[in-house]
């Protein structure tokens, strides 16, 4: 399970002299160097704490159209509360991670259009919907506790607004995840065999997409990708697949919930052997192929076009200034 090398705690490098001497930059983040918005910083690594900041705010402000589908259909007054609660949460988290990405010279509109002309694409699991509410409950908590494990992984990052973004969404997503924790429990106490089955067909269906949710295993190229060397990216797919499946699949157990995959067992060394996702389904959905994908692109587009004016208006989106450049 590969991770990417942290320095010692509190250790703190001087930073290079000239960060247009990448190999002295990266061999100052491998050594514990953290970046503040407006240092001086190399392009690529702008670029790419740019392109992590974007791709984030796409799937909070995309992601939250799963739930917000059921807003007017959710059968108790409490839980309307709580889904509209997380449905503002996950809101806020794509503005702050909009901002991060405008700190860097990005533009929060430019991350809508980018995904409506097809320039940027969305994981996996938001290319589908939920059918029933049971089912809502299953993909909540797998998709709560998947961001969980990988949001405890990059607020290790060198990005300190990045890392200090995560540090607020964080305790939101444990909310979310106890909230569908207990809508499973309070759910499974009726005792209805109807609802039971929901239950189970929603695990059979959101659980192999979450595990294909943190992307097929990079073997060596782990060590030559530049969010690695940058330390943007903490631990490999497959270490965070490892520890997802670690922490969730006992309190599916827990929860008395049956995960469906006949080759689910963990290993005396403490490695989970699984089912492998059909990695080319997998891109194929990423492409935009998947079964809601024409209908979340338009859903986006309409509140895109719906709200033109007021973001004229305001000015939002208006091209900002690289910081340090």
């Amino acid at each position: 399970m590969a991770t990417a090398p942290v320095a010692a705690a509190g250790a703190r490098p001087p930073a290079p002299e000239a960060v247009e001497d990448l190999d002295a930059f990266i061999a100052w983040l491998q050594a514990g160097g953290l970046v503040q918005a407006g240092d001086p910083m190399p392009e690529s690594y702008r670029q790419q704490a740019l392109r992590i900041a974007s791709f984030q705010a796409l799937a909070e402000l995309v992601g939250v159209l799963l739930f917000s589908d059921w807003l007017e259909r959710v059968p108790a007054f409490i839980r309307k509360q709580m889904i509209t609660a997380k449905v503002q949460d996950e809101v806020g988290h794509g503005h702050v991670m909009a901002r991060v990405a405008e700190d860097l010279g990005g533009n929060r509109l430019t991350i809508l259009e980018d995904y409506l002309e097809g320039r940027s694409k969305l994981l996996n699991v938001f290319h589908y919907e939920f059918q029933t509410w049971p089912e809502i409950a299953v993909g909540a908590i797998l998709q709560n506790s998947a961001a969980i494990v990988q949001f405890q992984s990059l607020v290790k990052g060198s990005y300190l607004p990045y890392v200090r973004a995560l540090r607020k969404i964080l305790p939101e997503e444990s909310f979310h995840f106890h909230q569908a924790r207990n809508l499973i429990q309070t759910l499974l106490e009726q005792r209805d065999p109807v609802v039971r089955r929901q239950l189970e067909e929603g695990l059979a269906l959101w659980f192999p997409r979450v595990l294909a949710y943190f992307g097929p295993p990079e073997g060596e190229r782990f060590w030559s990708n530049k969010m690695v060397q940058f330390r943007l990216k903490m631990a490999s797919n497959e270490a965070l697949r490892q520890a997802w499946l670690t922490r969730i699949v006992p309190i599916l157990e827990q929860l008395g919930l049956q995960i469906p995959d006949p080759r689910l067992r963990r290993r005396e060394d403490g490695t989970w052997e699984y089912t492998e996702p059909d990695w080319e389904e997998v891109r194929r959905v990423i492409a935009g192929q998947g079964p809601a994908s024409a209908r979340r692109r338009e859903q986006v587009r309409s509140i895109y076009e719906r709200n033109r004016w007021l973001t004229e208006m305001m000015g939002i989106g208006e091209q900002h200034v690289k910081p340090g450049f």
